[in-house]
Order: C-alpha cells, then structure tokens, then sequence
C-alpha cells in the first residue's frame, strides 16, 4: 500500500507541475517528464515488496548502525537510510525558483492542452488543407461579389453569372489545350487546379473591366474573353514548369546511373562537377538550335526540353562516357567524353525532335515528366496517363 502512495505522489507531482505552471515546448517538456517518470520506474520495478526505509539492526559495531540485510543473507545496498529518503523527497520536491521562472516564459502548446491546458495557441506541426487549390466554385463566387458590388452603380444589371464563368472556364480550357495536362497521372493537374490557376489570373486582371465611364457594369462576352487569355497564360506557365521539373529529374537520373554503374569507384571530384559537366553539355547542344527555339511562344519551356533530351542522352552512352580500362575514367577524361556525345550523338537527337524536314521546328507537345527521350523521340506507356488526352 505504502509502494503505491508513493508512485502516487510521484505521478501527482507530474500532473501539478503541468497543470500549475505555463506549458512548456517539446524539447523542454521531454527533459522535464524523462526526469520524473524515473522516479515512477524506479519505484515500479523495486516491487511492492521493496522497504523504502528498513528498520535498523540491533546489533552495532562502533557507534554505527550494521549494514541492511536481505533474508537469504546476501548483503544489501551499503547507502544510510537519511541520504536515501533525502533523495526521494528531492525527486518529489516541487520546482525551484529559476524553473518556476523558466517555466512560466515557456509559450503553452497543443501537447499540455490534451493534459487540461486552456491556452492552445502553438499549433505548430498543424496541417494546412489544400482544398482551396481545387475548390474553383469560391473562387466563382468571389468573382461574382466583386461583379455585384461594382454594378450597384450601373443603371442596368449586367449579364454575368456563374454559370456562364464554369461555360467559358470548360471552353477555355479545351481550346488552350490543358486537358493535356490533366491527362498525366499523378502530376497534380487535375481539372479543379486548373480552373482555380485560370480564375486566380483572372482575379488580378479584372479590375481593368471596371475602369472608365461604364459605371461597373461589364459583359459576360469580355469576362470570357478575359478567361481565354488567362487559360493561354496558364498553359505556357505549366508547360515551362513541367519541363523544368523533367530536366531536373532526368539530370538526376544521371549521377544515378553514374554510382550505379562504378559504386564505390565514384570519386567527389566526378560528383561534385557532374552538375557542371551537364550545364555546360547542354549549351555546346544548345547553340545550334537556339535561333529556331526563340522564335516559338514557349522557348524557356523549350529549352528546358532540349535540356531534359541532352541528359537522357547522355545517360543512355554512360559506359561508353565514364568507362576506363582500370575501372572509372578520370574527370577530364569524362568532362571531354561528354562534350563529344553532345555535340555529335546527342546533338542528333535534339534534331529528331525539334528540326523537320524543311529545316523548320516541329509542333511541340507537353509529355509526362516521367517520359525518357531516345533518338528516336520520347518514350513513354499508357501508365503514365490517367485519362485520354482531350477528355474533360
């Protein structure tokens, strides 16, 4: 009985220090529990059995009292039982004047709220919902209130409504060619973001119809021709994206195969330059092409394509590339290796697929991020789409 009074009073010191003083964060928290549930694990694992304080023996050798023992005879712990009970007692002390004023600048957390805390104020860890990058049903009705509040001054209503902003937001993306976008499995396009990019565009652009003397009221023809130019800009927004994040994964891809192929032989000069190396590759392949690629709408999308092909290439010739008799070949040896495929190999490839027959460049299309580019275009599986290309 005595063994659980004082777990008791071990475990209602914990709950006081909580409950009493501010909450404390994570860290400090940790420090101040680990110290007092010790104290419970000790007293948890002496057993009910355990004497906290054993009576003395009767007999004494010079003035002492004799050391404790058990009754199989073994010899106890030689500790006095003063210095034992000063011990518990400190561990079952309250907290001294500096922790009591370290406590109290502590900001009270969600953790100590579970524990009877009434201040919750740091959330930190929460998660943020991402609904509001799909939801493009508020972002309609936004758009209406504004429409509302600047046609109180008109003369007439105006002819704008939500459903005519979902018609036009549905044409738009049809004619601008996103649904291609929407087709790439598990990149996030989905129909609701697009329509959310479009009407988010929108949003800072409108204040342009309430300007001059039509008093507010605006026609639904300009609003959907406000929309179509918006989804145009969305298009050449994610196709530049898209490509960016393939060259970057396809540059990936290559100091990949690089460990894959020579393991341990792998030398941190090699490592360290191969960002470098593959820079300065994709320029020699560039400069042949970059009259052709400035002329089109979607350039910067295009020269990261061009880029993204170039790494493919290269990764595709890695033996031939980063192989020595002996093992690995050395930097230079790469460095120059590199150079060679791309100005001869993979400058081919780019060819293929920007240059027709008549020297002009060929029609370009957004491609899954996942797509690998050979010398003979890009490669990719039916996997890679979640829907047909050009259905909403």
């Amino acid at each position: 009985m005595t063994h659980l009074i004082r777990i008791a009073a071990v475990t209602f010191g914990l709950m006081f220090g909580l409950v009493l003083f501010p909450a404390p964060s994570h860290a400090q928290l940790e420090g101040f529990v680990n110290s007092v549930t010790r104290n419970v694990i000790r007293e948890i694992t002496r057993g009910p059995g355990h004497k906290c304080c054993p009576k003395p023996s009767n007999k004494k050798t010079g003035g002492q009292t004799s050391k404790n023992t058990r009754q199989n005879g073994d010899t106890a712990e030689a500790t006095p039982d003063k210095e034992r009970d000063t011990r518990v007692l400190q561990s079952l002390a309250p907290p001294s004047k500096v922790q009591v004023a370290v406590l109290k600048d502590i900001v009270p957390s969600a953790t100590l709220g579970l524990l009877g805390s009434n201040d919750d104020l740091d959330q930190v860890g929460s998660a943020t919902s991402k609904d509001a990058e799909r939801d493009y049903l508020v972002k309609i009705e936004q758009l209406i209130g504004q429409f509302q509040r600047q046609q109180q001054k008109a003369s007439s209503d105006g002819d704008v409504t939500a459903h005519g902003i979902e018609v036009s937001l549905d044409e738009a993306i049809k004619d601008a060619k996103l649904t291609v976008f929407a087709s790439f499995k598990g990149e996030n396009w989905s129909e609701e973001r697009l329509k959310v990019m479009i009407l988010s565009l929108v949003e800072t652009q409108i204040g342009s119809l309430f300007d001059g003397t039509n008093r507010g009221k605006v026609a639904m023809s300009d609003v959907d021709a406000m929309i179509r130019k918006s989804a145009k800009a969305v298009y050449g927004r994610l196709f530049e994206t898209s490509e960016l994040l393939a060259a970057n994964l396809s540059s990936a891809m290559f100091l990949q195969k690089l460990y894959q192929t020579h393991g341990s032989a792998m030398t941190s000069d090699v490592r360290e330059g191969t960002e470098r190396m593959l820079t300065k590759a994709a320029s020699t392949s560039a400069q042949e092409f970059d009259p052709l690629l400035r002329r089109d709408e979607n350039a910067f999308a295009l020269e990261y394509r061009l880029q993204r092909i170039v790494f493919d290439c290269l990764t595709a010739n890695m033996e031939a590339i980063s192989s020595a008799p002996a093992g690995m070949a050395t930097r230079q040896e790469i460095e120059q290796r590199i150079e060679e495929k791309a100005s001869g190999a993979c400058a081919s490839w780019v060819a293929f697929q920007f240059r027709d027959e008549a020297g002009k460049l060929k029609s370009q299309q957004p491609m899954p991020v996942r797509t690998v580019w050979s010398a003979t275009g890009p490669q990719d599986d039916p996997s890679m789409y979640g829907r047909g290309s050009g259905a909403l």
